[in-house]
């Protein structure tokens, strides 16, 4: 039986939002979940190697794409872009189906990859940065056509499909040629040659004196976020609708999925962010420093973020993401730096505390697909990338189990 202090919830209506706050306590939940399937090996055929993978996603059927590439040398993973990527797909059996993709500057060739959507059909998208441009492929992996980008938007690799599908949705860089007064989440439609825009969320954009250290070390007009300043997190739901994080409480806002940017319930928990101490700050420079060496050493020239000042605390939410079908799962921040991944709470949309897995228990899934399926990027012994997929355990939305 789920415990009391799991479904409780107080909903106050505030200016037209409906306010929900999550009890303080966590209720766990087990992670035992299944495994259904692996793939990857150090040696084998082709198609069983991978070098790096950037991205993985299912269909409808249950199908798992892997997108893998090989990433630029010296750089953060978070900011290499593919030299070389391939797309490969396994069906629900972890049986290898298809290979499709090239590098190239032709129809169908990605040319600088940065952003990866499979849609529920099987379609898929993947936008090259360098031809500001989305290569659409059909379901057996053949190239359709090409839809350009807006002028007025960048290429971001946080770009996920919308469940309804024929739209993808996108937010502003974080660094961006012209001063943003918020950050939009933006509906991108592909029925036309240049894909069309419309804003369906605003995240709050926090106020840093990095812009200015910016200007002064000669970087013109280009705003770089403070250091631990609260990301844009988003998630979208089987109905459009956007779940998101802006700052750094436990404050999730959720957009209707045709109702415009303006938000209609809010989701929050008493848990305070951490301060950012001078310790803290030792070991991100410390860090940064050993980044800069190995940049150097790969041949890149980087400036890093020297100057840029730091947030005054840590955000409480880590990463934010949302299930085939339509669960929300929020990994807060671990509150020792022990190398652990931090607690991940469940929800659903309409504001129900499912349960927590506890720190360390799992990481986030790499991928969800339908019917429970969860995919997760491991490494084995010898530090090669494997892909192991999981069925979530059903009692993750019907049972939990108090805090001793």
């Amino acid at each position: 039986m789920i415990a009391l202090a799991a479904i409780a919830g107080l909903a106050v209506p505030l200016g037209g939002q409906e306010v929900i706050q999550l009890p303080v306590e966590d209720s766990y939940l087990e992670a035992g979940f299944e495994e259904v399937f692996r793939v990857g090996a150090t040696m084998g055929e082709p198609w069983e190697q991978f070098t790096t993978i950037v991205k993985l996603a299912f269909d409808e059927g249950g199908n798992l794409y892997v997108f893998d590439g090989i990433l630029m040398a010296g750089l953060p993973d978070q900011l290499a872009l593919p030299t070389s990527l391939r797309v490969l797909v396994f069906d629900a059996a972890g049986g290898f189906q298809r290979e499709f993709g090239r590098m190239g500057e032709g129809p169908g060739e990605f040319n600088w990859p940065n952003a990866y959507v499979v849609m529920r059909d099987g379609t898929t998208v993947v936008g090259n940065t360098r031809s500001r441009a989305y290569q659409i492929f059909d379901p057996s992996g053949s190239f359709v056509r090409s839809v350009r980008m807006p002028d007025d938007m960048q290429m971001n690799s946080n770009t996920q499909n919308d469940p309804r599908g024929g739209y993808l949705l996108t937010e502003a860089s974080a660094s961006s040629m012209r001063r943003w007064t918020s950050r939009p989440i933006s509906r991108l439609s592909l029925a036309g040659d240049v894909a069309h825009a419309e804003t369906v969320a605003e995240g709050w954009l926090p106020a840093s004196s990095a812009l200015d250290e910016a200007r002064s070390m000669g970087f013109g007009s280009v705003s770089i976020p403070a250091i631990f300043e609260p990301e844009l997190l988003y998630g979208v739901l089987p109905d459009g609708s956007i779940v998101f994080s802006d700052s750094s409480t436990y404050r999730l806002k959720l957009t209707s999925p045709d109702g415009g940017a303006s938000v209609h319930r809010v989701i929050t928990r008493p848990i305070g962010p951490q301060p950012v101490t001078p310790a803290i700050q030792r070991a991100w420079h410390e860090q940064q420093a050993a980044d800069l060496v190995r940049a150097e050493r790969a041949g890149w020239r980087s400036l890093g973020r020297v100057g840029v000042p730091f947030y005054p605390e840590l955000s409480v939410i880590e990463a934010l993401t949302a299930t085939w079908d339509g669960e929300i799962w929020v990994q807060r921040r671990a509150e020792e730096p022990s190398g652990d991944d931090g607690p991940i709470d469940v929800l659903t949309p309409d504001g129900r505390y499912v349960g927590t897995y506890p720190a360390g228990a799992t990481a986030p899934p790499d991928a969800f697909g339908p019917d429970g399926l969860a995919a997760f990027i491991e490494r084995d012994e010898m530090d090669v990338e494997t892909v192991v997929v999981k069925r979530l355990r059903r009692s993750a939305r019907q049972q939990n189990h108090p805090v001793p």
